[in-house]
């Protein structure tokens, strides 16, 4: 998707990923749907997947989504927009950006534009007022517009090896978040702290 043709152009930026084989010229190259279609929708659905992914359930809701969509839907057409009440249907309270119940803010920048932000993370542990364990972090997101929204996901890597999500903090537009969390209960400093672990968000990552 962000690689160039041959003719110099990135696929993720030719067209929103709906246009699909409209995409294809002499100017852009033909193999701009090909690169385009199946990775980027792919991706769509990992990334509503991870916004409903939940440390105890897990995909339980998302594949809740999923059947309710493919039994609502059998044996008939179904559009995108069927496809995005079927998410608003099901979307928990930390996908709700907007404040109205609805998915317009994910489905403009990624199913019928062409956003791709860059995402810069940054950590430190160090020890809380109580001998907990503490992170701090610093998010900077760049290269959108003002109204661009998106949660962004957080993950420790433990000593053992295992990844725990400590939770997703939403920006918008242009901006740098920091932060301070205590990781209670942890009895050993995590090996590190990450984001985008799971290809949460489609996004360059510095």
């Amino acid at each position: 998707m962000t690689e160039k043709d041959k003719e110099g152009f990135r696929a993720i930026d030719v067209g929103p990923v709906t246009l699909g084989y409209r995409l294809a010229s002499t100017r852009a190259g033909f193999s701009i749907p090909r690169r385009l279609i199946y990775p980027k929708g792919a991706y769509i659905l990992n990334m509503i997947r991870m916004m409903m992914w939940d440390n105890e359930t897990q995909d339980a809701a998302f594949k809740k989504l999923m059947h309710d969509f493919v039994q609502t839907h059998s044996n008939r057409p179904a559009t995108t927009e069927d496809f995005k009440l079927a998410v608003e249907n099901h979307m928990g309270p930390s996908m709700n950006l907007t404040g109205d119940g609805k998915m317009d803010w994910f489905f403009d920048e990624y199913v019928y534009g062409t956003s791709l932000p860059a995402e810069k993370f940054s950590f430190t542990f160090s020890n809380a007022s109580d001998g907990s364990i503490a992170l701090s972090f610093k998010l900077e997101q760049s290269g959108v517009d003002a109204r661009f929204r998106m949660t962004i996901p957080i993950y420790i890597e433990l000593p053992d090896g295992g990844i725990f999500r400590v939770g997703s903090v939403p920006l918008t537009g242009n901006t740098t978040f920091e932060n301070q969390t205590v990781l209670r209960g942890l009895k050993t400093r995590p090996k590190r702290a990450m984001i985008n672990y799971y290809h949460d968000v489609l996004c360059n990552q510095n």
